[in-house]
């Protein structure tokens, strides 16, 4: 019986001295393992496109949950300035396609695209238009408040700046930028320095996420702010 008892509770010791080793193993296995960033990855910029991460890095990351931009803005700056992706000089033409530019404006998609868009920030200028850009014309900052503050604009906002990023994606996606934070990086970047911009930093770094984003943001109060901005949305 006793012999019977001391048998049983080596097994039960056995057993617990297994799974302490087990345990042990996983740890020590997960401390070499790099760091694999959570949440919803992506294959092709079709997937991406059709996810929420698109709106989700709009609103968290550059609008700062609408600290730092808002759907409905209509500024001066660089001749008129416009939206949650602060639309600019060449950006704007993204809008002009896909709204009805004869509602808003009384103009025609081609003449607002050829003369409205680039066109905004003419010459040297730069900063608040004083008289020189779109923005200082009535009829333009009038039709623009009508859209920002329409039905579709958010839509049309969305989708445009989806059409800018495209590029951005693509190449991310090519160089094993596959989750939510990477792209996150990878969009938040591009959206302040442009896509060439956005590339030549990341070839730069070896296409290594977290480092591109520590050289993009260096000593820059708001690329401090949009890094700060990622690492709530999509922490590592």
């Amino acid at each position: 019986m006793e012999d019977s008892k001391m048998f049983d509770l080596c097994g039960i010791l056995r057993v617990i001295s297994i799974r302490i080793g087990l345990v042990a193993l996983t740890l020590l296995v997960q401390a070499w393992l790099p760091a694999v960033a959570s949440g919803e990855t992506f294959s092709n910029y079709g997937d991406f496109a059709k996810s929420s991460l698109p709106q989700e890095i709009l609103w968290k990351v550059l609008a700062r949950n609408g600290k730092s931009k808002t759907y409905t803005q209509v500024f001066a700056l660089d001749g008129g300035t416009v939206g949650i992706a602060n639309f600019a000089v060449g950006g704007l033409a993204s809008l002009y396609r896909l709204m009805d530019t004869q509602e808003y404006f009384g103009r025609s998609k081609k003449d607002m695209i050829d003369n409205y868009s680039s066109k905004c920030r003419p010459g040297n200028h730069k900063g608040n238009d004083i008289g020189w850009g779109c923005y200082s014309q009535k009829w333009w900052r009038e039709g623009m408040v009508r859209f920002v503050h329409s039905s579709e604009s958010h839509r049309i906002q969305n989708q445009a700046w989806l059409g800018q990023m495209k590029s951005t994606i693509e190449v991310a996606l090519q160089h094993g930028w596959k989750d939510s934070r990477s792209l996150a990086i990878a969009t938040g970047v591009a959206n302040s320095m442009g896509g060439t911009g956005f590339k030549n930093l990341a070839a730069k770094h070896g296409w290594r996420p977290e480092q591109v984003l520590s050289a993009y943001v260096g000593n820059d109060a708001h690329r401090k702010r949009r890094r700060d901005a990622i690492d709530v949305a999509f922490p590592r």
